[in-house]
């Protein structure tokens, strides 16, 4: 899912985007007036048709006045509001773009599936909207909230100290994580949760914040794919690859700060991310190496020697390039346990010195001990 979300003049009434990767459809939660011109710079950005509009309440002037410049030179732009049925109640007949389930009625964006939930406690809200791990208030982004069953009896002071989540934003207002468990979740679900938790708090300066919108867009547009220092240089655009690794690295650390999983660059390993991670990842230049080396092993049954890689190697390399991309693989295999890469010796000089005899000159005695023979003992 494609997530973007908005500060408002009003810090208390966010906005949000969310979309299809797939269809390009898009929707707009509680869109605001004069944040219009920047939904529409994300939509041409990201080759994105808006949709649909969701409102978590009915007769807000400032959805109204958005949701008037955003039907301009757009047909059948549905709106969802308040009074849209909720879990439970029985569903109207709103065309096709609405399912209904044992559970929940269900939205159709594409190929996502937006839940109609009855609002949060003390939300002040009509509805709220799930969307995978996201529920979508007019106040506050909550993460892996309680299932619909759930949804009314589960509150800011009915929960207990052992339900709440450790890694909770520290904005309240803005975003909370209720995540428990990080079984059967992918880590990067979970990194762009941390991801998109930090944003919403203003934690990152503002160049580290391109960088991370720019991670964000990539992973989501790549099928979690983490992206390459190169790759977020190009998406930025005008900044220099080593400034990436330096805002990167700094990124980083702030994530760790706030006990958040930290962005890894295609390639890296991260070691707070290795007691979730079973593979190593490799880079584009090591995946490059590796499938001329398991071509020769698989045609010769031995591990080929430097030389050979190069010889093979479709594009020109130097040995150098060849035994660097050994070395950052044998880490990385290392390091997660898995059986190491071997390059076999392509030295002829050697051959010819072993097939000479050896020479074993007699040890020299040290004059030193020559000096202490000469004592006289007791």
């Amino acid at each position: 899912m494609i997530l973007d979300h908005y500060n408002n003049l009003n810090p208390n009434k966010p906005s949000y985007l969310i979309a299809c990767p797939k269809t390009r459809e898009a929707a707009l939660i509680n869109p605001q007036g004069e944040c219009v011109s920047t939904y529409e710079e994300t939509l041409v950005r990201r080759n994105l048709r808006l949709v649909q509009v969701l409102l978590t309440h009915e007769n807000s002037e400032a959805s109204e006045t958005a949701i008037y410049k955003l039907e301009r030179g757009r047909q059948n732009l549905e709106v969802h509001s308040g009074s849209s049925p909720l879990q439970g109640d029985p569903l109207a007949s709103s065309g096709s773009k609405q399912e209904q389930t044992s559970g929940a009625p269900l939205l159709a964006l594409g190929q996502l599936r937006i839940q109609t939930l009855r609002p949060a406690a003390l939300s002040g809200d009509q509805v709220s909207y799930r969307v995978e791990s996201y529920t979508f208030t007019s106040e506050k982004l909550l993460v892996d909230y309680p299932e619909p069953e759930q949804f009314c009896a589960l509150d800011e002071t009915s929960r207990s100290p052992a339900q709440r989540f450790d890694r909770e934003g520290r904005s309240p207002g803005k975003v909370r994580n209720f995540r428990t468990t990080r079984e059967n979740v992918s880590i990067e679900q979970m990194l762009l949760e941390d991801l998109h938790t930090s944003l919403i708090e203003d934690a990152f300066s503002p160049k580290e914040t391109l960088v991370v919108r720019a991670y964000i867009e990539l992973l989501e547009e790549n099928e979690y794919a983490h992206p390459s220092a190169a790759q977020l240089g190009e998406n930025i655009g005008n900044i220099d690859r080593s400034v990436i690794h330096v805002l990167v690295h700094s990124i980083r650390w702030k994530q760790i700060d706030r006990d958040r999983l930290p962005l890894v660059l295609a390639g890296q390993a991260s070691k707070w991310l290795r007691s979730l991670k079973t593979e190593p990842e490799f880079t584009a230049h090591e995946k490059e190496f590796l499938c001329t080396y398991l071509q020769l092993v698989a045609n010769r049954g031995t591990p080929p020697s430097g030389p050979d890689i190069v010889a093979k190697l479709e594009a020109p390399r130097s040995i150098q390039w060849v035994r660097k991309r050994a070395f950052t693989i044998r880490r990385k295999q290392q390091e997660f346990g898995k059986p190491l890469l071997m390059l076999a010796r392509n030295k002829p000089e050697l051959d010819i010195l072993s097939q000479q005899p050896v020479k074993i000159a007699p040890p020299v005695q040290s004059h030193k001990r020559i000096l202490l023979d000469q004592f006289p003992t007791a």
